[in-house]
């Protein structure tokens, strides 16, 4: 018991995304993941060793950086990525038509001696919220009079949570399985010496209600998508035979 408690070790990452308004229905974003490690391993082979890796084979160091460009062209942003850690480099730009969204796709490294079992995804810190950007040239975002326009006529200073989670959404990919609520259950694995690929999305919804509101927008905005744990546990999960 002792000794497995010694190697059993819950490997966290949390990510937290902050959309910034450039212009008209536009905004970029910025991202920081983090993966926090801590347990008291016993002496013997079995190790662990998990974190983020930008070219699927080695994990990145904990304290120098490589960069990682967002997928999509134009202005997509540029990412820095420790073994633990990712912050926003260079930012990209989302806009509230059909198909905007921004991606960085990464991978996460088992590099240990045990398996490493997916044991949650956690999308309870998302909270989307909008708010004005400091450099914005007005303070106006929402309402109907002058919507779409520079004019502050009668709109409003703020968007309400409510009208802002509707716009914007994040997602995660983890192998092949794709996260944007927290789910009832997971299941996956990375075996030693093995991957996980990674995509982290933030898009525009294109819903109808998303719509609705980018229709009354009125300058910049910034929009704080919250954040995301993911844990990763070497107790395999009851009922897998492993």
């Amino acid at each position: 018991m002792e000794k497995n408690n010694g190697v059993r070790m819950l490997a966290a990452f949390a990510l937290v995304v902050a959309v910034a308004g450039l212009s008209l229905g536009f905004a970029a974003f910025s991202t920081s993941l983090k993966i926090d490690t801590a347990a008291n391993v016993t002496t013997g082979t079995n190790n662990w060793n998990v974190g983020f890796s930008t070219d699927g084979t080695t994990i990145e160091n904990p304290t120098t950086a490589r960069t990682v460009n967002a997928k999509e062209t134009g202005n997509p942003g540029i990412i820095d990525v420790k073994k633990y850690t990712i912050s926003q480099n260079t930012n990209a730009t989302l806009s509230t038509e059909t198909g905007s969204s921004v991606s960085y796709d990464l991978s996460i490294l088992n590099k240990g001696s045990v398996t490493a079992y997916l044991d949650s995804v956690d999308f309870d810190g998302v909270t989307v919220t909008c708010t004005n950007p400091s450099t914005s040239t007005t303070t106006v975002i929402e309402g109907t009079a002058d919507a779409g326009t520079s004019v502050i006529g009668g709109n409003t200073t703020t968007i309400s949570d409510a009208d802002c989670a509707k716009m914007f959404g994040v997602s995660l990919e983890i192998a092949g399985t794709t996260y944007t609520s927290t789910p009832a259950s997971v299941s996956g694995s990375i075996a030693a010496n093995g991957s996980a690929a990674v995509t982290l999305t933030v898009s525009y919804l294109d819903t109808a209600d998303a719509r609705a509101v980018a229709a009354t927008l009125d300058g910049d905005i910034i929009v704080n998508i919250g954040s995301i744990s993911v844990v990763y546990t070497s107790t395999a999960p009851a009922g897998s035979g492993a």
